[in-house]
């Protein structure tokens, strides 16, 4: 129930008020005079306080500055009652922070509506108060996770970082030291070790940089004329060099135009579906990448024959750092499909998955293009 103190040294014209607002069920106690009324705020504060202005011992500006002095009762709303009309008056009164002013003599239904409008003003300021809290609660929350997020990147992207690069100086430290004891076979591969553990550094960095720019908004598209039969092709003999490559890669496609897309949102698609495919498919096993032109889109599908995925990990796939619940010992950063996710997004376009446990996976982008150089 809402409570509201009269503060008035009037008796009758302050029992007056209560009548009215206890009729109106509002809880009501009074206060004879300005001291009385600031003890009786600080002991039991109101939800909104109705004072006279001339009193004894401590007028009504004495109450209102007394109560401001209190940091926990200054947002309680308040109304003044005086015979004082002059605009001096009145302007006093509301910079020393007054709600409101009701002149005596004044009726019932004056007054009610008056209490009524604080009421409400105080209810509509303490929603918004709350829904600025909640606001910066939520933000807070979204700020520790995504610095949790960004300390999860940093953590997984090191340790892989640190594998490739002690790929690269052993493989260097090698040749150097035990030139002499290496054949040509030997060297080449050690040198192909370094290539690709360079490729896969590129790929690394190129997907932190995509998904910051990404999950920032600051991506811009940049359409340009592509081959992008020519193009998967190429990414896909890069996949087939890498050194230890035990799978074959098939790759079939209808598609004779250049178009105009983002290359970049394309590899990443191309690069981590791929990739995808070989981490978790058995060695020697194949691999096809089709590519299809289908209704102003490139339709690319990446089929495996790898361990699949369980049917409870589908909708979780394109959440960052999520990894399938059966991937075991496989190493991975769980960003794959996330960043597929958002660059088919910004393309416009879909992903969909089709896979079942121990048989295999097929995933396919459906990406629009910008159109076609003739």
């Amino acid at each position: 129930m809402t409570k509201i103190l009269v503060i008035e040294d009037e008796a009758p014209l302050r029992q007056e008020i209560i009548d009215w607002l206890t009729f109106e069920r509002y809880e009501v106690s009074g206060a004879a005079d300005g001291v009385e009324g600031v003890n009786a705020v600080i002991l039991n504060p109101p939800d909104l306080i109705v004072c006279d202005i001339s009193m004894p011992r401590l007028d009504g500006y004495g109450v209102l500055l007394d109560l401001q002095s209190h940091s926990a009762l200054q947002r309680i709303p308040f109304i003044f009652l005086s015979a004082k009309t002059s605009h001096d008056d009145i302007r006093k009164g509301m910079q020393l922070g007054a709600d409101d002013y009701v002149t005596k003599p004044f009726r019932r239904l004056e007054l009610l509506q008056a209490i009524r409008v604080r009421l409400e003003k105080r209810a509509e300021q303490d929603l918004q108060h709350q829904n600025q809290v909640e606001a910066f609660k939520n933000a807070l929350e979204a700020e520790h996770e995504k610095r949790l997020l960004q300390a999860k990147l940093v953590a997984m992207f090191s340790h892989d970082f640190r594998n490739q690069l002690t790929v690269i100086l052993a493989s260097a430290s090698l040749m150097r030291d035990y030139a002499d004891h290496l054949t040509a076979q030997r060297r080449m591969e050690r040198l192909n070790a370094v290539e690709g553990a360079a490729r896969v550094l590129l790929g690394m960095l190129d997907d932190m940089l995509d998904v910051a720019q990404m999950e920032s908004g600051n991506f811009v598209l940049k359409a340009e004329p592509l081959n992008v039969a020519q193009f998967i092709d190429d990414i896909v003999q890069e996949f087939q060099k890498v050194p230890g490559e035990k799978h074959q890669l098939y790759f079939h496609s209808n598609f004779a135009e250049l178009i105009v897309t983002d290359s970049r949102l394309l590899r990443q698609i191309a690069d981590n579906l791929i990739a995808n495919a070989i981490k978790y498919s058995p060695l020697g096993t194949d691999i096809l990448i089709t590519l299809e032109k289908v209704d102003g889109c490139c339709r690319l599908t990446i089929t495996d024959h790898g361990i699949g995925i369980p049917e409870a990990d589908l909708s979780h796939l394109s959440d960052i750092f999520f990894r399938g619940s059966n991937v075991g010992k496989i190493a991975g950063t769980g960003l794959g499909l996330a960043v597929v996710k958002q660059a088919a997004d910004l393309l416009g376009g879909t992903i969909s998955i089709n896979s079942q446990v121990g048989v295999g996976t097929a995933i396919t982008a459906v990406l629009p293009y910008v159109g076609v150089v003739t």
